[in-house]
Formats: structure tokens, sequence, C-alpha cells
């Protein structure tokens, strides 16, 4: 006879291991007639403008562009100048089977400009991409078997808290803010670059919403009235409520990856003590849930022989998130004075854990560049791509991931040789330990025959480590019925060594 089961269904999306894709894009750029000759590259900088993503037959498709500010010294005038022009991309990536969402986070790693003549550019590209690809799946568990008590099936009943994928999903916003320069800084004439660094703070479920809060980190060059080049550099605090359309009913989490689509930035007043910037952000947002189940872990009769089916079933709990630090101190060798600092990056490609000798190690790449003058006040840059590693504790690599990585407390300081560049490398780990148990997916029970020559009554010794569990399955008994025939209280846990009456079925 199949008994039926009562289970219960949670939909939700399972993360497969993510991707690390490095990819080069190249293009030849013809400068535009009203700018000036190319005289000599100062500096490149490159902004990641993702726009759409779409999945098709197991292949992720992200489409933007990539804007490039060239800096530049004029020909004619010697001046510094800037070039802005796009190049449009389409990078793809194979998703394991059964995906069909995925989220990605990508940045520019490395960008140069080769001069091919005074009107013709040559630009070279590495994106780097990093993407999660996630699978519908559903997450099935057994709690009690209906009609129990006419088999005299007895049950073991576990319970977890797991943590399930129960959405993810994408949103779109801007925000805009205004910038005024303190009267101790020179005004500005002309701006020539901007660059955008993006940092989630805070992103959770409130009810029926999700909150996401983040900094935009904004450095700006421009030109003053008299030539000289001048940076600011402010972050830009930014909050945003979303509905959660039924993705979430306020218990659990949120992990929120931010991207740059557009950008504008222009000066707001005659004076040049004004800047405003307008922001276009795309958020990948993965909401999590957190749910209390019971799976019923073991099981007999009483009067029945039962035949279980029990499929093995892996849960995970609630992320655990960390920090690891690392202070870096690099030398960038000029080859020349070094007069001033305008500013300096630090730039994080690919990241991943590894295993090497028994230890945990997470290894990064980074790009260093350093926009300076020299002592003749000429604008030069220099950039040197370094690998960071640093020890982490992490009992196993599938549950440890790099959810981000940035730099802080960027510094430089002048010495004979160039220019030392100092920052600390914060890496936010995420670990999402798992269990695994045992799911009832079947059962079927057929009576037995009772055997008449087995004692009704058994004196026997509790066993260390024995549960009344134990005993009472293996005598086919309940464990109510061992501790009415010894008198004691429910919950009780005689302890080891004790004599029980056993009283079995017959």
């Amino acid at each position: 006879m199949e008994l039926e089961l009562q289970k219960e269904q949670f939909d939700c999306y399972r993360a497969a291991p993510p991707l690390s894709l490095t990819l080069e894009e190249t293009a030849e750029t013809i400068v535009p007639d009203h700018d000036p000759d190319v005289g000599r590259v100062i500096d490149t900088l490159a902004q990641l403008l993702p726009q759409s993503k779409s999945v098709a037959d197991g292949q992720l498709t992200i489409t933007g562009t990539v804007e490039v500010t060239l800096l530049y010294a004029a020909e004619d005038t010697g001046m510094p100048r800037a070039l802005r022009y796009t190049l449009p991309f389409e990078h793809t990536a194979r998703l394991p089977e059964g995906c069909d969402t995925a989220v990605a986070e990508g940045q520019v790693c490395g960008a140069e400009v080769r001069l091919l003549n005074p009107r013709k550019l040559f630009t070279r590209l590495d994106v780097d991409w990093r993407v999660t690809p996630y699978c519908r799946d559903t997450l099935t568990t057994c709690g009690a078997i209906t009609d129990e008590a006419n088999y005299a099936v007895q049950t073991l009943c576990e319970r977890y808290d797991v943590s399930l994928v129960r959405a993810v999903c994408e949103r779109d916003f801007a925000f805009s803010d205004e910038i005024t320069l303190s009267g101790g800084r020179e005004p500005v004439a002309q701006l020539l670059s901007h660059r955008v660094k993006l940092r989630v703070t805070e992103a959770k479920p409130l009810g029926n919403k999700l909150v996401l809060k983040g900094v935009a980190c904004l450095s700006l060059l421009y030109a003053a009235e008299d030539g000289r080049l001048c940076s600011y550099a402010e972050e830009l605090p930014f909050s945003q409520i979303f509905d959660a359309d039924g993705e979430t009913d306020g218990e659990g989490s949120v992990a929120a990856v931010l991207s740059l689509t557009a950008c504008e930035v222009h000066s707001a007043d005659d004076l040049g003590r004004g800047v405003t910037v307008k922001l276009f952000l795309h958020a990948a947002l993965v909401v999590r849930e957190t749910k209390r189940i019971c799976c019923i872990s073991d099981l007999y009769s009483t009067t029945h022989r039962l035949d279980a089916k029990l499929e093995t079933v892996t849960l995970a709990q609630e992320p655990r998130r960390s920090t690891v630090t690392q202070t870096a101190r690099e030398q960038l060798d000029a080859g020349t004075e070094v007069k001033s600092v305008l500013c300096a990056d630090v730039c994080f490609g690919s990241a991943g854990l590894h295993s090497e000798g028994g230890k945990t190690v997470l290894r990064a790449a980074a790009t260093l560049s350093v926009l300076y003058l020299d002592e003749a006040n000429t604008p030069l840059s220099l950039r040197r791509r370094i690998e960071l590693a640093v020890e982490v504790n992490a009992d196993a690599l599938t549950s440890v991931s790099v959810e981000s990585l940035c730099a802080d407390d960027i510094t430089t300081s002048l010495n004979a040789d160039g220019v030392e560049l100092r920052f600390t490398a914060v890496f936010n780990l995420c670990s999402i330990e798992t269990a695994t148990c045992g799911c009832l997916v079947s059962l079927s029970a057929e009576p037995t025959e009772p055997d008449a020559d087995a004692p009704s009554l058994i004196l026997r010794a509790l066993r260390e480590g024995e549960t009344l569990w134990d005993v009472a399955k293996q005598y086919r008994t309940t464990a109510e019925a061992i501790l009415s025939a010894n008198e004691l209280a429910d919950g009780v846990l005689p302890e080891a060594g004790r004599m029980l009456l056993i009283p079995r079925s017959r």
C-alpha cells in the first residue's frame, strides 16, 4: 500500500560556480576635425557602460559601450586636451545547462591608446567579467505522512533553517547631485575626464520592499583658467527603495551588484564652482529568504513493514559575510623627477581563491595608475600591473567566494625614483555553509504477522549514546510506551546504564 506524503515545495534558484572572463577589445579611431592633432598621449581612462543583458540557448550576451577618455597634449600648443569617444561591445559567455539568468559584474582593467598618426588612434582594452549563473530549482521536503496513525508509523523529524534564493531581479534607477568646489580650489574652466566607482553599503528586505544604499565615488580632472591641471574627488551617497513584487516576505537578505550604464557630468555655473552629476545605474539583486523546514530523518512502523525511498538534499544556511584587508606599498618608477601627483587609482581585475600547500590563498590582479606633473609641469602617467596574495580562513573553497573588492585609503608619496603608492585592499567574502539530509520521496507499507513467541516485555540496559528512539525502533514499540512502562515523565532521557522495561508489540 502506497502511503501519501505531506510535502512542501519551495521554488528557488541555485547558484552555479562563478565564471571569470577576460576579453580584449581593439579599435581604430579617427580624431574629429574640430579637435587639434594629437602630439602626445598623456593618459587613458575607460569606463564600462553595459546596457543590456539576455540569455538565449544557454548563452549569456551582454552589450553596451566603453567610454574612453584620452588625455593628450595638442601637437600645436602642447596644452592638455581631452578626447572622449565610445566603443561598442558584445560579450558572450556559455552558461551551465539549465541556467536561465546570471548576475554579471564587469570593469575595464587595462586601457591603452597608441598613436598611428596625429589623426588616428589605436585603442586596446582588457575587460574583466565575473559572472554568477543561476538555475531554477525546487526544494521538496517531507515533514509528515498522511494517515500515519492507521499504519502505526513513527517518525523522527529534524528542523533546519535554510536560506533559499527566491529571486534574481534587475532594477534600473538614476540619481542626480551637485558638487560645489570650495573657495580654496581653482575654479573649473574645462572638465577633462571623470571616473565613477560604485560601492554597495547596505541591501536588505523591508516588508514588501527592497532597500538599497550605496556610494558613488567620483573623481574629476579639469583645467583651470591658466591651463593648469587640477583634480577633485568626492563620495556621493544614494539610496533607493524598490517594490519586492512578492520576491520576499521580509525575512532574509539581499545581495546587490551595481553597474553604471550612463554618466553625465557638466559645469553648473559660469563661475566654475559648481558641477552637476547625473548617474544612471543598474542593480542586480539576489534575494534570499530564510525558511524553517522539517524533514523526516528516520521512520518505522510497529505493525507494518515499510519500504521507504529517501533522496539526499543539500540545504544552504544564511550566508556569512566577512572582510579581509591587506595593506600594499608599491613603487612606480618615473625615470624623472616628480613634482606633484594629480590623481592615483587602483583597479582590480580577476580574483579567486586557491588551495596552496594546505592553505587557502586569495589572489587578485590590480592595475595601479598615477597621473603626475614633472619638474617642468608636464603631465605624465605611470601604470603598473601587480598581483596581491593574502591567506584567508576557509575550510572549503566551494563554500567561499569573493563578493566584491576595492581599494581604500589610496595615498602617494614622492621619492627620488618616482612615486610610492600605498593603499588598503578590501576583499569582501561570502561563505555559505551547507548541510545534507535525507528527504522522504515515497513510502509503502505491508502488514506483518505478529511474532507469538516473542516476549511481551524485555528488560535491558540503555547503552552509551543510545536514545529512546533507537530502542523503540529496535523492538518495534514507541518511546511513549517505554516512558509509561518505566513511570518516567515525558521528555525525560534516562541515563546510560539504566535498566528499562521495554513493552513489545505482539
